[in-house]
């Protein structure tokens, strides 16, 4: 994982720790709680499922080059034959 995946993955953590805190240290009721746990919980996965969507995108371009670059090589090394 490189430093901006560290980076966002501190970031969603952090986040997700903090919005728990303050929701068990808010005065409300349990079903208030219980409900903004749940946005949280929901709006940290659809978070996540964007930083995983965006990591995959990523790896598949990053492996498409590599195909590309080792049949470039492939080809002059076929040409030197």
């Amino acid at each position: 994982m490189d430093n901006s995946g560290k980076v966002l993955a501190a970031l969603l953590v952090g986040a997700a720790a903090g919005a728990i805190a303050g929701l068990l240290l808010a005065p409300e009721s349990g079903d208030k709680t219980r409900d903004k746990l749940n946005r949280s919980a929901k709006d940290l996965i659809d978070d996540l499922e964007d930083a995983w969507e965006d990591s995959a995108e990523r790896i598949k371009s990053l492996a498409d080059n590599a195909v590309e670059e080792i049949e470039k090589y492939n080809k002059k090394i076929n040409e030197s034959l």
